[in-house]
């Protein structure tokens, strides 16, 4: 199950607002380059809104695409009333939405969200719809893992305790525990994911769900953007725009249409 159909139901959307909503590392890479241009910036897999609410709290305009409308739902009731008015929810495919000759100058995929398309058809056809709505001139930006801080065990590995964290909407304690395997061949991790929920009489609630990304090279990531009109412009090693190199976990791409 990949992000463009995990996060269905009210519980899940709240379940990833409580894992990713705390992250706040990128939020200063994503705000320089909105800086940098005059339209709105593009989201793609907006999610719950951890980086757009923030853009337009901080005075951008910003579009937020995502198919899940569960998450869109949940991203729509916490904004205050001036963030709401800098901020447009779009329900769509980041394979196949078009908005109608609308173009930005920043088109963005935070955190691993690029990762969440398992075939090179689906990372194309995403890639020809940034191509489409990237003005002359603008930049898409990605950050996906690096190949070296990949975990490429084939085994599952063992469960493990990432936190416990209190529900705000409950207070109830919310345990994550996960596991991980892989297929090097295919160029996939797939992730079995638990939460465990306390309630008030000490009973536990679970519930688990199967998450896979693709990870994919700095070479064969420049040969993808080429075949959809994009050229590579940068290649970063975290979200402060540090070196990309052997010992870098994250890579942060930059692209703009070819010619530009």
């Amino acid at each position: 199950m990949s992000a463009l159909d995990a996060y269905a139901d009210d519980e899940l959307a709240a379940l990833y607002d409580l894992v990713y909503q705390s992250y706040d590392e990128d939020l200063p890479l994503y705000e320089e380059f909105a800086r940098r241009g005059e339209s709105p910036s593009l989201e793609l897999g907006v999610g719950t809104g951890r980086v757009a609410a923030h853009l337009a709290r901080e005075g951008f305009p910003v579009v937020g695409l995502d198919s899940s409308l569960r998450m869109l739902a949940r991203l729509e009731a916490a904004l205050d009333a001036e963030a709401a008015q800098r901020l447009r929810l779009v329900e769509g495919d980041m394979r196949d939405f078009d908005l109608g000759g609308e173009t930005f100058d920043l088109i963005y995929c935070a955190l691993d969200t690029f990762e969440h398309l398992l075939t090179t058809e689906d990372q194309l056809a995403c890639l020809r719809r940034v191509a489409k709505h990237l003005s002359k001139g603008g930049v898409f930006v990605a950050e996906l893992r690096s190949l070296t801080a990949v975990d490429w065990s084939e085994e599952p590995s063992p469960l493990r305790l990432e936190w416990v964290r209190p529900d705000p909407a409950t207070g109830q304690p919310v345990t994550k525990l996960s596991s991980v395997t892989s297929s090097r061949a295919r160029q996939l991790t797939m992730f079995t994911l638990m939460f465990d929920r306390t309630d008030a009489e000490g009973v536990v609630h679970r519930r688990t769900f199967d998450v896979t990304l693709r990870a994919t090279g700095r070479y064969e990531l420049e040969l993808l953007l080429g075949r959809a009109g994009l050229r590579l412009a940068a290649v970063y090693g975290g979200a402060d725009l540090s070196p990309f190199d052997d010992d870098s976990d994250t890579m942060v791409i930059v692209a703009e249409l070819e010619g530009a």
